[in-house]
């Protein structure tokens, strides 16, 4: 019988027998005096495989009893010996670790008889781990009796002292914690809470108050119920929110973090809820915002007028050109240059030529499409896109802005006119323009116009 194919098999199920080991302790209670975490049942699966490998490979026969066997230094049981000086200093009862090694032994047999082994390797392997762990038994109990009954007691006066410093070793940890922790049981009353809980919460200084006082402070928390109760309704393993609690009279907000215990034994059900201040992280954030935007602005806003600048204008007009190539409708291009404006700023102060180009501005944006762009390129000169818009809808538009400048001049409140120049042109997909030479062109014509229009005048 090839006796390897065994080994690999329970070496490489080590997850499957740790569930089932774990289903017939959780089924059969025994997991009320057992530890309450996977990693811990994932060991002992482990070490028992590990010891089961080396058994394997020193001899492949089935590891029979005989009245004259040492059982106190055999190979086979030293697991078992190994284990009874373990479990004995920890107050467990013979009868009660003999139990739990035969479900032991039932889900190993049950690993071999879910293979895809042949029925004869099957009943071999099987007979195997029985006497295996029968040799186990055997150590555990020899091991277990060869101990005098006050080497008994000192074992376990040594392991409660063990165990008070683990608990001692548990407050001083929860208690020492930076931020506010809570334990709640599988009802979601209050088990523990730490002095940065207590301090914050409730205004207590004293450290330990709820585990060595045993307050009623449940009532004092119930600003939290529904969210803990929302989330036990749930199947997630932990949650986080963002809650704004009063703290000594002020708002604080913090980061709520509520996880479910890490039991696999199912003894201790409930969970523990951490509390992390974020105020004046949020508060940081709140202020680099702002200070993007406001370096967002600065880098893409003209700061006088409002619109955006000749950067973004580039910007957007280089997209604009890419879009238009893909479209059957034109986009029109119009470059604005405001008449007069040295003459009002020499005249009339930089303040009122800065009011003849923020007015300007204010009637451009007024009118325009609100898919229409209106970018200020410097000085006294705006650039206008009009997507999807042929040359003679963009006139209309432009005309309308200048009726609504005459009319304003028409009342007199400045001592000088809100008048224009522009070039106008009209591209469509079949254009290779990029940005800069659809400015040159448009600038251009505008220059053109404001020329004609001057010599119009004299």
């Amino acid at each position: 019988m090839d006796m390897k194919k065994l080994k690999r098999e329970l070496l490489v199920k080590e997850d499957v027998l740790m569930e089932k080991v774990l289903d017939y302790a959780k089924k059969h209670d025994y997991t009320k005096y057992t530890s309450t975490l996977k990693e811990a049942w994932r060991m002992s699966i482990s070490g028992l495989t590990g010891a089961l490998a080396e058994a394997i490979d020193k001899t492949g026969d089935i590891p029979e009893m005989g009245p004259d066997d040492d059982f106190a230094n055999s190979e086979i049981a030293e697991f078992g010996i190994i284990e009874a000086r373990k479990h004995r200093s920890r107050g467990v009862a013979i009868g009660m670790f003999l139990g739990l090694m035969k479900y032991y032994c039932q889900a190993y047999v049950d690993l071999v008889q879910e293979s895809g082994f042949s029925p004869e390797e099957k009943e071999h392997f099987s007979q195997y781990v029985r006497r295996y762990f029968d040799h186990i038994e055997l150590g555990f109990a020899v091991e277990w009796m060869n101990l005098s009954e006050k080497q008994m007691i000192e074992e376990l006066q040594e392991r409660n002292r063990q165990m008070t410093n683990e608990k001692n070793k548990y407050l001083t940890v929860f208690e020492s914690m930076y931020d506010p922790a809570i334990l709640l049981d599988r009802d979601n009353r209050i088990q523990n809470i730490n002095s940065q809980a207590a301090a914050i919460f409730l205004e207590l200084d004293k450290s330990g108050a709820k585990y060595y006082g045993d307050m009623d402070i449940d009532d004092r928390f119930s600003w939290i119920t529904v969210e803990i109760d929302a989330f036990i309704k749930t199947e997630m393993n932990e949650m986080t929110l963002q809650k704004t609690l009063p703290v000594n009279g002020a708002g604080r907000t913090y980061a709520i973090k509520i996880k479910r215990m890490m039991d696999v034994s199912e003894k201790y059900g409930g969970s523990v809820v951490v509390f992390s201040d974020i105020t004046d992280m949020l508060e940081t954030e709140s202020k680099l915002r702002q200070q993007k935007e406001k370096l967002k602005s600065i880098a893409y806003t003209d700061p006088m007028t409002g619109v955006p600048n000749r950067r973004t204008g580039m910007m957007k007009l280089e997209r604009e050109l890419e879009k238009v190539r893909e479209r059957e409708r034109p986009t029109s291009v119009c470059y604005i240059d405001v008449d007069g404006l040295k003459r009002v700023n020499d005249i009339h102060g930089h303040n009122e030529g800065d009011e003849l180009i923020n007015e300007v501005a204010k009637s451009i944006v007024g009118t325009v499409r609100e898919s229409d762009a209106v970018n200020r390129m410097g000085g006294d000169e705006f650039l206008i896109i009009f997507p999807e818009c042929d040359k003679s809808s963009a006139e209309k538009i432009i005309r309308r802005i200048q009726r609504k400048l005459e009319m304003y001049d028409e009342q007199e409140i400045k001592a000088y006119t809100h008048t224009f120049s522009y070039g106008i042109i009209e591209l469509n997909r079949h254009h290779r323009y990029d940005a800069k030479e659809v400015i040159r062109l448009v600038d251009e014509k505008m220059y053109a116009n404001k020329s004609f229009r001057y010599s119009e005048r004299r």
